[in-house]
């Protein structure tokens, strides 16, 4: 069974809301066909890309002193009060630091409760704002073609900015399919990027920069999809390449009857500001120690994911990204564990070095416990889970770069025969046939000689508990600042570690070669300060992403779910209620003026679906995921 198609294509291409696990629940009213938006009649594609709604610092939301929530949950005339912001990402305009731009996954949802069914239109969410976040216009970039997007990822492109926020030139890259992400099969998996003169109010078509083709999220053969898109852009004004926008993704190429044949890293650029753009090309490269393959040759690094690419203050170009082709770091034999590689441009792309190791990880089959959807999960949990992080470039020494990631390298892994591999996800209510439990920290490989070489790895933070899903960014003065979230309670009476869940912001004091430890110089849980909002996250009581639709109760897993939890009439409720998917990602961007702007999916507000949930015969309750910001 051990195949890379398990290994880097699962990670990859199982949306947030796939049906493949999804277990339909009886009818509960046969007369109500539950189909409602929450306003919004049909959601017309068309409609729902036009709308705008726009919120403001206060009592309401919060503000971006505290943590503020700037995803406009009206329920009029298009949004929905429950639906998702998830996957955030942020940027901020170099010409101006107070202008702000970030994304998000955004729901819009369709119930029908007699068959179970429910249908989403996930457009790319925009938000922006022009006054350092105390106030943000909310929408939605257009699609070219389908009826699913997300995965955003948005950026200034400096040049062709004016000096004015209302002037700046914005640009989302997105990923864009057709069947969406609720279909059991997603085809034409491309890569768009759109652009907006005026800033990020108003949006241009999206420009496909890489097309896939056929269903590569199904049976199909040689079809191909990319996943995991990053955009960035050369904002160095000395640098030869000023105003030059990259984009990166991974290929997702399938063989026979849809098995996975590989996921290279492939590249693009564009000098008119994403208008047009080079035509695609593989960069991963080849390096002696890729030898474990599906289909290519031994050497290539081909079996791939999470590229990112960051430009240093002379214009030099890294991109980093995971692959599982390194089998010499394999400590259980065919548990497909990750490497973190880069790769280098010194000519703006045109060509890359070969690929050198930054990590290695231990998140392989055998190093986390799964989940009731089949996915790697920290223990306590059923959130998926990833562990790449991000790379940065110190703006005070181009040749100092970091990647921040979050690893199991302190928890239990390996330990059981690799046997135990056979049985993943394992069984109902454990799902850990390997043995595994976590203590997932962040941790930085750093390098001094502009990516050529990294020292091992450096503890950030090594708190009890898991730490998960960091993002980080360098100030002007070489100090790192890194956000992250945080299970910091494993003490609790259930022993669950689910009582305590924070989103951390983290201060690294500057570095030098010789510096060995890293010095937190402060660290902070960011705590909303809207009205309703519970002061820590509510990770395991999920309105949207709820183990219990996915799986019959025999199946719920066991330790997850607050202590006690009860769902009337169901008085031992721990596991319904579990979050299976928290948002995925933070985001994190420092201006020109140090200020450090966050973005995250917050569950802090209670809220109600119109979905029936079955066990209840009422509609589902929890907390929802909201795209919450702050500004430090």
């Amino acid at each position: 069974m051990s195949t890379a198609f398990l290994a880097v294509g699962a990670e990859a291409r199982d949306r947030p809301f796939s049906t493949s696990r999804m277990v339909v629940r009886p009818v509960v009213d046969p007369f109500d066909t539950g189909s409602t938006t929450g306003g919004g009649g049909q959601l017309s594609k068309v409609q729902i890309e036009r709308y705008r709604c726009a919120v403001e610092a206060g009592s309401a939301y919060g503000s971006p002193a505290g943590a503020m929530d700037i995803s406009c949950n009206d329920e009029e005339p298009y949004r929905q009060d429950f639906n998702p912001d998830n996957e955030l990402a942020i940027a901020v305009n170099p010409k101006v630091p107070t202008h702000l731009l970030a994304g998000s996954n955004d729901y819009f949802y369709r119930f029908n409760n007699s068959t179970g069914v429910r249908q989403a239109i996930v457009p790319t969410g925009f938000f922006t704002s022009f006054d350092g976040g105390a106030s943000w216009v909310d929408g939605q970039v257009p699609m070219r073609s389908g009826n699913g997007a997300g995965d955003p990822s948005p950026a200034f492109n400096g040049r062709l900015s004016g000096n004015t926020p209302q002037t700046g030139w914005a640009m989302m890259a997105q990923l864009e399919n057709v069947g969406g992400l609720g279909g059991p099969f997603v085809s034409q998996g491309d890569v768009s990027v759109s652009h907006s003169p005026d800033g990020g109010t108003t949006w241009s078509e999206a420009v496909t920069v890489m097309k896939g083709n056929g269903a590569a999220l199904g049976p199909a053969n040689r079809a191909t999809f990319f996943d995991k898109e990053w955009l960035t852009v050369d904002n160095v004004p000395s640098s030869p390449f000023y105003g030059r926008s990259y984009v990166v993704a991974a290929r997702y190429l399938n063989a026979l009857h849809g098995s996975y044949a590989e996921s290279s890293v492939y590249f693009a650029y564009s000098d008119d500001g994403g208008r047009t753009w080079s035509r695609p090309k593989e960069i991963s490269g080849s390096n002696a120690l890729c030898t474990a393959q599906s289909t290519g040759p031994t050497g290539e690094c081909d079996e791939d994911s999470f590229p990112i690419p960051e430009v240093a203050s002379n214009g030099d170009l890294v991109v980093h990204f995971v692959t599982a082709n390194i089998e010499s770091a394999w400590e259980t034999p065919g548990e497909y564990e990750q490497t973190v590689l880069a790769v280098k441009s010194t000519n703006g792309g045109a060509s890359f070095s070969a690929p050198v190791v930054v990590a290695n990880l231990e998140d392989g089959y055998a190093d986390l416990p799964w989940s009731v959807i089949g996915r790697q999960t920290v223990t306590g949990h059923q959130i998926r889970w990833q562990s790449p992080g991000t790379i940065t470039a110190d703006p005070s020494n181009p040749a100092h770069w970091v990647v921040v990631y979050n690893d199991n390298f302190a928890g239990t892994h390996d330990a059981a025969p690799a046997s135990c591999l056979d049985q993943i996800p394992g069984e109902a209510p454990d799902y850990n046939p390997c043995d595994a439990v976590t203590d997932t920290n962040i941790y930085m490989a750093e390098s001094w000689d502009g990516g050529a070489s990294w020292n091992p790895r450096i503890t950030l933070d090594a708190r009890p508990g898991d730490q998960w899903f960091p993002w980080a960014d360098f100030r002007s003065d070489g100090s790192l600042a890194v956000a992250y979230d945080s299970n910091e309670n494993i003490a609790d009476p259930g022993g669950d570690r689910d009582d305590t869940f924070n989103h951390v912001y983290l201060t690294i004091a500057p570095r030098t070669p010789a510096s060995g430890a890293a010095v937190a110089t402060g660290r902070e849980a960011l705590m909303p300060d809207g009205t309703g909002r519970q002061p820590t996250e509510q990770v395991d009581i999920s309105v949207t992403h709820w183990a219990g639709q996915y799986v019959p109760e025999s199946a719920w897993p066991a330790i997850c779910g607050p202590d006690g939890y009860t769902d009337p009439p169901i008085t031992d409720a721990e596991g319904k209620d579990c979050n299976v998917f928290d948002g995925d990602y933070t985001g994190l961007a420092v201006g020109s003026d140090d200020a450090v702007n966050i973005v995250w999916t917050g569950l802090n507000r209670f809220a109600v679906s119109p979905q029936i949930d079955a066990y209840t015969g009422s509609p589902h309750d929890g907390y929802a995921q909201d795209a919450m910001f702050a500004r430090r």
